[in-house]
């Protein structure tokens, strides 16, 4: 149960730090570029990311307690970056944070869809770790939500939005059934 726990904390760090890069990075397509190194470090690792987790609930290699403590450490190793952010970080957020707070309901959760569906296709488990780069790019350029990636941003900017929970059932829906696709069930 620790070491389940603590690699959870640590890929909500290896997000947050995505994030920090991302928001420090001079144009969007280096920033999503770079943002990809935390699904690399997260599957190199063997960490326990939410988002990436989530495809396995069809196949039951977790129990239905697993998810919970995987949401809740990255959110908690989140919180941990979000809070040794500097100014200059959190001002970059800002925006982000307030467009995605912004966002009606719906849409919140069919951009949760596209992100899941690509988190999905980057973490399967037959995946070669390249495919990390673009899916990574894919959803940041597309602006797509995965909800621990707006977690750091949401607290960076100080805003909570309930845009944010249709995001973590997008992210299910689209990781789970993305991955039905590619086990090849009907």
């Amino acid at each position: 149960m620790y070491n389940k726990c603590l690699k959870s904390v640590l890929a909500g760090i290896a997000i947050a730090l995505s994030g920090w890069m991302y928001l420090s990075a001079p144009n969007p397509t280096i920033g999503a570029f770079l943002f990809a190194c935390g699904l690399l470090s997260v599957r190199i690792y063997e960490l326990n990311l939410f988002t990436g987790k989530i495809q396995y609930m069809i196949t039951k290699e977790y129990k239905w307690y697993d998810y919970p403590i995987f949401l809740i450490g990255n959110f908690v190793g989140v919180m941990l970056i979000a809070s040794c952010s500097i100014a200059l970080i959190r001002e970059a957020a800002i925006p982000i944070a307030t467009a995605k707070a912004a966002q009606p309901l719906w849409m919140a959760l069919v951009k949760g869809l596209g992100c899941g569906a690509l988190m999905s296709l980057a973490t399967y488990k037959n995946s070669p770790l390249w495919m990390c780069i673009p899916c990574v790019m894919g959803f940041i350029l597309a602006g797509f939500n995965h909800c621990i990636a707006d977690a750091y941003y949401f607290c960076c900017a100080g805003i909570i939005s309930w845009s944010f929970i249709m995001t973590i059932v997008g992210n299910i829906l689209g990781g789970v059934m993305f991955s039905k696709f590619l086990a090849g069930e009907q």
